[in-house]
């Protein structure tokens, strides 16, 4: 035999044994002391209906009447996957199954993937719970760079210098009849790309910003921002 997992929807309400009965939805008559023993009225998708007591249902479904309660289920379910995991890797039991170096890193980057999946999911969560300050502290450098991909702002919060942040410039071409207006080119520079492409094409360019001067510079990550852990979205 093979072991399955199965996942359906169906929709359910509180409802006793007595009650279940009074709807014809028990095939034997309950005793006088079971008639108010706790459980569900339970639909399935084929329009079944059935009485289910309350700790075998409890334990088989969990309410995903809104988005928040889908997202709480997926949480726990990757927390638990995540928590398994990460009990796998830490015992050595990895090092005795697995003599793949290069399924090891995957284990481990899967580990440390899932960690800030579920940090995401919780942050989400709060704020769509109500908490607008709920925010993910404490990124990767990985996490930072998916967020300035998306445009967002980001700094690290172990930065000496305050009101410094990085964003992305948006890409851009810009062409012959606007190069004369551009405030940040010499005269030089604009007479050359004239006499050659005769445009500019903005790719992937990164400027750290000071709010409190207006200053931009061009932003290169330096080794310790690349291993840092302490970055966050700016808003």
């Amino acid at each position: 035999m093979k072991k399955y997992i199965g996942t359906k929807q169906i929709e359910a309400e509180p409802m006793t044994r007595g009650d279940a009965w009074g709807k014809h939805l028990l095939r034997e008559k309950p005793s006088t002391e079971n008639f108010d023993d706790e459980g569900y009225h339970v639909r399935y998708e084929d329009g079944y209906e059935s009485w289910s007591s309350k700790d075998v249902f409890e334990k088989a479904y969990k309410i995903a009447e809104t988005p928040v309660d889908r997202m709480q289920i997926e949480a726990e379910e990757v927390n638990g996957r995540y928590v398994k995991l990460a009990a796998f890797i830490d015992s050595g039991k990895m090092d005795e199954v697995v003599n793949d170096m290069y399924n090891k890193y995957l284990l481990e980057m899967q580990c440390c993937t899932m960690f800030d999946y579920i940090r995401l999911l919780d942050t989400r969560i709060q704020r769509m719970q109500g908490s607008d300050g709920a925010k993910v502290r404490k990124m990767n450098f990985g996490m930072a760079i998916m967020a300035l991909k998306a445009g967002y702002p980001i700094r690290r919060s172990g930065w000496n210098g305050k009101g410094l942040m990085v964003f992305k410039q948006v890409p851009a071409h810009i062409e012959s009849d606007i190069i004369p207006k551009m405030q940040s080119l010499p005269q030089s520079a604009k007479d050359l790309i004239l006499k050659g492409k005769g445009f500019i094409d903005y790719t992937s360019q990164c400027l750290i910003y000071n709010e409190n001067t207006g200053r931009a510079d061009s932003w290169v990550p330096s080794i310790s921002d690349v291993f840092a852990e302490d970055w966050e979205i700016v808003c």
